[in-house]
């Protein structure tokens, strides 16, 4: 066998060796993931509600309305508030709401930026004390809440900041951690509810996919403690800074 033929085989060795040490550190982190059941986008909501009763005399924003922290929302004259106002009542302006004393009139704002996704009242409509007039849910601050069903020992394996692949609707994936987990168990198994938060569901350029209740998908890494845990966290980064 000449040197050429024996370098072309210890060259194929090793790179069967090196393949098969590679197909181990995948079939390794695949058995370290776990893949949710259901996974939904969760936006914080904001509530406006009536602090007296009245008449709403002005409506300033209708369904699907941007808003921005400060922007009006209604005008509601309130007998209620002329009547509080005459007995030397103190009733204060506060960031969400401002009082006209002489017109006895509620100027209700919004307390934060977003997007108007209910609208109780109408103008021309009466409400009573602590009715809701709208709800806001706001553009940032969202969370994925996604269920998994775990084994017992799975679902000791999640710790709080795991790294988490979301997809979206689109098919596109962005990075997340788990933020905290809370366990119920039907029939031997652990039923999980995992809170995620991800910078990059924050982005505005996400606005129209990442609506409240959106539906996404959730892989979830778990902690290894084998032996190729090392290999495969070098394996990983390596991936990651290369674009992969």
């Amino acid at each position: 066998m000449t040197w050429t033929n024996r370098l072309r085989l210890w060259l194929s060795i090793l790179l069967s060796l090196v393949l098969i040490f590679l197909l181990v550190i995948i079939f390794n982190q695949r058995q370290h993931t776990i893949q949710s059941s259901s996974a939904t986008i969760i936006a914080p909501r904001v509530q406006v509600a009536s602090n007296y009763g009245g008449i709403v005399i002005k409506q300033y924003v209708t369904v699907g309305q941007k808003v921005t922290l400060g922007d009006v929302l209604f005008d509601v004259s309130s007998v209620s508030l002329q009547q509080d106002l005459a007995n030397k009542v103190k009733v204060a302006s506060t960031d969400a709401l401002s009082i006209d004393p002489v017109k006895g009139v509620l100027t209700y704002k919004a307390t934060t930026s977003g997007t108007v996704t209910q609208v109780y009242a109408q103008e021309g409509s009466y409400l009573s004390a602590t009715q809701p007039l709208a709800v806001i849910t706001g553009d940032t601050g969202r969370v994925v809440e996604a269920q998994f069903l775990l084994t017992p020992r799975e679902y000791a394996l999640v710790e709080k900041g795991a790294p988490v692949t979301l997809t979206l609707p689109d098919n596109s994936s962005i990075s997340g951690v788990v933020d905290s987990a809370l366990v119920a168990t039907q029939q031997g198994q652990a039923v999980v509810t995992v809170r995620i938060t991800s910078a990059a569901l924050n982005t505005r350029n996400l606005n129209l996919l990442a609506t409240d209740g959106a539906p996404v998908s959730a892989v979830v890494r778990l902690r290894d403690e084998g032996v190729l845990a090392g290999p495969t966290d070098a394996l990983r980064a390596l991936l990651h800074k290369v674009g992969l």
